[in-house]
């Protein structure tokens, strides 16, 4: 079944065009057969009154045709009930003298012939005689020459329909191509210039649907925000009561206690870090384009993350940094990079090792992490972009935002995100960012 309407619409019309052209042609090709034939009809009646002004005689001698067409083309004028018939029953032919006067038919030897009976000036009956295939074949072809500009127009005629349901539909698309490319961040109305009165009012209830999407999608950042900085505070209070405890004088069993609970805390402290990231990534409208330099921002996510990658015994380097400039928000930008550098150290095992590198690559800029982790199944490489998405059974610390606030920046930069295994074949996971030169 045809989903698109526009190809609906054409195939529709288009049976229409050819159904109602066959009709046309078909009247037309009748029409034109039956003038033709009543031309020829006048043809033999201006014959007939032509010679009714003389003495018509029979002829002497046989016809004699010089070629096939004029054999096939002929009148046979003589009176009638006259002998001196050719034997041949295509070129003549005996009328008989009981014919009335005007127009009729004669079968002779199976071969029909088309009569015109009149009376010349001495008063005796004569007949002007035409074969009827001749007279069908002239129609024939005077009504399909009259056919020949139909049969031209109508595939122009479909084109033009096609043409006129493209441009018509082309609002349309371009109003798809604006719903695609919509920032998820602010939400606007769609442009309703130049939109069919047909499809206007769905265009206008999506606006409305996007204004109330809008505004939940907001009220639900300023909760996300909201909810971390009212908690930071008392978490961070706690933590440090929990730090000035550790210097109390505790049994074995509460310093094992306390520390469990300053780890706790810790996790804690970090969850509302990773949310204040994601509601500050999320919540941002995009600001003016500015020029990036992407090797500065990685060598600074790179410093910060070198005290978490130490405390967890992880390597952490760079391999490769080319000097790269992108277009974008700094702020959305230094999120990517600082988020997939800081995922990839938490879950690597102790001792394992992260290498970051920044290259050029054609007209895109290439900013990669490799570690050598667990990896992540092909299956679930899609929803860990997911807020608080975590694979069941790692033992890593971690709280599911690094790579939904990943995803989210790279959206908001017009970049694209990857996950896929190692180059070097060896158990871990490659994270790849591309967008284009600034």
């Amino acid at each position: 079944m045809i989903r698109s309407l526009r190809k609906r619409l054409l195939l529709w019309l288009s049976v229409a065009i050819v159904a109602m052209s066959a009709l046309t042609a078909g009247i037309a090709f009748w029409m034109n057969f039956r003038d033709a034939n009543a031309l020829q009809d006048t043809q033999l009646q201006q014959i007939g009154a032509s010679l009714g002004t003389q003495p018509v005689a029979a002829p002497r001698e046989r016809f004699r045709p010089r070629d096939g067409e004029d054999a096939e083309t002929h009148l046979v004028i003589r009176p009638l009930g006259s002998a001196g018939i050719d034997p041949n029953p295509r070129i003549d032919v005996m009328l008989p003298a009981n014919l009335s006067p005007g127009l009729q038919d004669i079968d002779a030897f199976n071969v029909r012939w088309r009569v015109f009976v009149s009376r010349d000036r001495d008063g005796h009956a004569f007949g002007v005689a035409q074969r009827q295939r001749l007279r069908d074949e002239v129609a024939r072809d005077s009504a399909v020459a009259a056919l020949v500009p139909m049969l031209v127009l109508v595939p122009l005629l479909l084109l033009i329909v096609n043409l006129l349901l493209r441009q018509g539909f082309a609002r349309l698309v371009a109003l798809s191509g604006e719903v695609d490319d919509g920032d998820v961040r602010d939400l606007k109305p769609l442009n309703t210039a130049g939109i069919p009165v047909e499809v206007l009012p769905l265009v206008q209830a999506v606006n409305r649907l996007l204004t109330r999407v809008g505004g939940l999608l907001e009220q639900q950042r300023r909760l996300v925000a909201d909810a971390a900085h009212e908690l930071r505070t008392p978490v961070a209070a706690a933590r440090i009561q929990a730090d000035n405890l550790a210097h109390a004088d505790l049994t074995p069993d509460a310093r094992a206690r306390l520390e469990s609970l300053q780890r706790g805390l810790a996790r804690n402290s970090e969850l509302v870090d990773q949310l204040l990231r994601l509601a500050r990534v999320q919540g941002r409208a995009p600001l003016a384009e500015q020029s990036i330099a992407l090797d500065v921002l990685t060598r600074n996510a790179i410093e910060e993350t070198l005290a978490l990658a130490e405390s967890h015994r992880i390597d952490l380097g760079c391999i490769r940094l080319d000097p790269a400039k992108v277009r974008g928000d700094p702020m959305h930008a230094f999120a990517l990079i600082r988020n997939a550098i800081d995922n990839a150290v938490r879950y690597t095992p102790p001792g394992g090792c992260v290498d970051v590198s920044l290259l050029t690559d054609g007209e895109f800029v290439q900013f990669a992490v490799e570690d050598t982790g667990p990896g992540i199944p092909l299956a679930l490489r899609e929803r860990v972009f997911e807020p608080f998405f975590r694979i069941l059974g790692t033992q890593q610390s971690g709280n599911g935002l690094g790579l939904a606030i990943v995803k989210s920046a790279a959206d908001a930069l017009g970049g694209s995100v990857e996950l896929s295994e190692r180059v070097d074949g060896q158990p871990g996971l490659r994270f790849v960012y591309r967008q284009k030169h600034a």
